[in-house]
């Protein structure tokens, strides 16, 4: 099984393969542009489980390009249909087998304020997931706002691994911040710290220190590993 770090080197060379083919460049440009060999590069993006490039080539590829560095990062989340769940207030009155769903209740954040278990808030509402959704310790919460779309939309309900709480750049995280509450974004790490970023661009970015973290201001409540919504 390969690692996550194998994989997300895996993606950022399947990603930077696409943009040089979409950007109309060819790899001996990019090589120039980082003054290095094309036969280095090729290894960057061919040999990528042995040849890690490095974070600053990332900027300058992305600088020459003309696209933002966190689409490197960016990975793709599943995507349910609006027919693959159901609440429960809508399934007796439709003709499921319900042996192939496991019936989760659905939470919902209110704003800010201190971090609390999901078990200690009352449930808004109740699902039911399809069994091969739920091979993770799940949790499913409400989202609100319009700071993920259009890729997660005001309204849509996430499936939250909580036993994955370690960070990795360009997958979707919901964390909560003691002046801001539980937030679902896009985390890219760096060197002193990580930075939520948001789908919509109308939301600004926002950096947590590394020693922030250390501090326990910020909890990770775990990584998005599903999203159910129209589309």
């Amino acid at each position: 099984m390969k690692s996550i770090n194998t994989e997300l080197y895996k993606q950022i060379a399947e990603k930077i393969k696409s943009a040089i083919k979409e950007k109309n460049v060819t790899q001996e440009q990019i090589a120039s542009k980082l003054n290095i060999s094309a036969q280095q590069f090729q290894a960057y993006i061919n040999k990528f489980d042995k040849n890690k490039i490095p974070l600053d080539y990332l900027i300058e590829i992305a600088n020459f390009l003309n696209i933002s560095p966190e689409y490197f990062y960016k990975k793709n989340q599943n995507i349910i249909s609006s027919a693959s769940c159901i609440s429960e207030s809508q399934a007796d009155d439709l003709d499921i087998d319900k042996s192939k769903y496991q019936t989760i209740p659905v939470y919902s954040f209110a704003g800010a304020g201190k971090f609390v278990n999901l078990t200690e808030i009352e449930p808004i509402d109740t699902l039911l997931v399809p069994k091969e959704f739920m091979k993770q310790k799940l949790a499913v919460v409400k989202v609100i706002g319009p700071s993920m779309e259009p890729y997660i939309k005001d309204g849509s309900y996430v499936g939250i691994d909580l036993n994955y709480k370690e960070l990795v750049s360009g997958y979707i995280y919901c964390i909560n911040l003691d002046y801001e509450g539980a937030l679902i974004k896009y985390v890219i790490k760096g060197r002193n710290g990580i930075t939520l970023k948001s789908e919509n661009p109308k939301f600004n970015d926002i950096f947590i220190k590394k020693e922030e973290i250390a501090d326990g201001d910020h909890f990770v409540i775990g990584r998005v590993v599903w999203v159910w919504q129209n589309i």
